[in-house]
């Protein structure tokens, strides 16, 4: 059996939660009876790129500019509508929303994974996710034709089924994993002072504002930083209310160069905080749980499915819990160490080898 994914997640991202699930099925197709392929030529991912692939080229990694951009995305896209009209594999698997593959491929089966339905659920709140209405009619076009749907998680599922109206056994739940494993780490602290972590992305339904205005007098009174691990620098109405809160020799941003640099900052963090709103998984709550941080979430979407028992939650929308939640963590020695046991015994439940069986008997299933 061969299954083809397309270019879609690894032009788009450089780091990711979905290129990095990409990432984990593919090289676990290595030795099996089964294969796949990507209709890729440039990437600049940092996990799926020539040094996994060396048919792949690096396309100006560091550049921002509007025209390598759109050469970098149509050189991919072109050789995608090649190999979908092809037709050489058995199943399709797009790596993201665009469903322009469906008349191409014909008659083939897909599967299509549904990540989140933060789209649909917060298009009212954000002015950024309303304006873009494609994305709603793509994910209904794909949820007809494909012949299944792999939802990351049972919030995930629920929502499908609650917006859509589609029918249940239609959809198979197939958690995702850690790759933070046998890092590097040793007693070299990357940020030498106590910190609070805070992993990834920060707009929209991240609540990053919310988030550091109701902890930043606590920060202070409890000489504590924040780390801000990747999710890009600090856009100019974070700096303005970084300096209104007097936080600037507090709140820094730090780039992810690698898992070893992404693992010290969760390993010698005080805690870990999730604020986000909504998640449809939550893979930073498994990387946090393997590297020993005790982890603060939201008890938005799929957090408590995948923390469980092993993480300390609060309402995203209410600074007063928010607040009590940091001030545990920050004067309870013993309930994060607490934490830091139940994250690893949590985290036996998770693993991309299982991710990759369970989506190969998807695959089957439909073949």
């Amino acid at each position: 059996m061969k299954i083809q994914y397309d270019h879609q997640i690894f032009t788009q991202q450089q780091f990711g939660g979905i290129s990095r699930y990409f990432y984990e099925l593919i090289k676990r197709f290595e030795g099996t009876e089964n294969s796949c392929d990507v209709a890729l030529l440039l990437s600049n991912n940092a996990y799926y790129n020539q040094d996994v692939n060396p048919k792949l080229r690096p396309f100006f990694p560091n550049s921002n500019s509007r025209i390598t951009s759109k050469i970098f995305r149509t050189v991919n896209q072109q050789i995608s509508s090649y190999v979908e009209k092809k037709g050489d594999f058995d199943v399709f698997h797009p790596t993201y929303y665009d469903d322009s593959f469906i008349e191409k491929i014909k008659k083939k089966p897909f599967v299509v994974t549904f990540y989140d339905m933060i789209h649909e659920k917060f298009s009212n709140q954000y002015e950024n996710l309303k304006s873009d209405t494609q994305i709603f009619d793509s994910k209904k076009r794909l949820l007809k034709h494909s012949s299944k749907v792999i939802a990351i998680s049972e919030t995930t599922k629920n929502d499908i089924i609650e917006i859509f109206n589609i029918e249940p056994s239609k959809i198979e739940v197939v958690y995702l994993g850690n790759s933070l494993q046998n890092f590097n780490i040793g007693d070299y602290r990357l940020v030498a002072d106590n910190y609070v972590l805070f992993v990834g992305n920060r707009g929209i339904y991240k609540n990053f504002d919310f988030f550091v205005t109701t902890i930043a007098q606590m920060l202070i009174d409890a000489d504590l930083k924040l780390i801000c691990a990747g999710g890009g620098d600090f856009s100019p109405q974070e700096l303005f209310l970084i300096q209104s809160l007097k936080l600037e020799k507090r709140v820094f941003f730090k780039k992810i160069i690698n898992d070893d640099v992404l693992a010290n900052y969760y390993a010698h963090a005080l805690f870990f905080c999730f604020p986000s709103l909504y998640e449809g998984f939550g893979i930073p709550v498994l990387e946090s749980f393997a590297c020993g941080c005790p982890a603060l979430l939201s008890n938005g979407g799929s957090l408590p499915e995948v923390g469980g028992d092993a993480a300390l939650y609060f309402d995203p929308t209410n600074a007063e819990s928010l607040a009590k939640s940091v001030a545990e963590l920050i004067n309870n020695e013993f309930l994060r160490q607490n934490l830091k046991e139940k994250g690893l015994e949590r985290l036996k439940q998770f693993s991309w080898d299982t991710t990759f069986l369970e989506t190969v008997e998807v695959y089957q299933s439909v073949k």
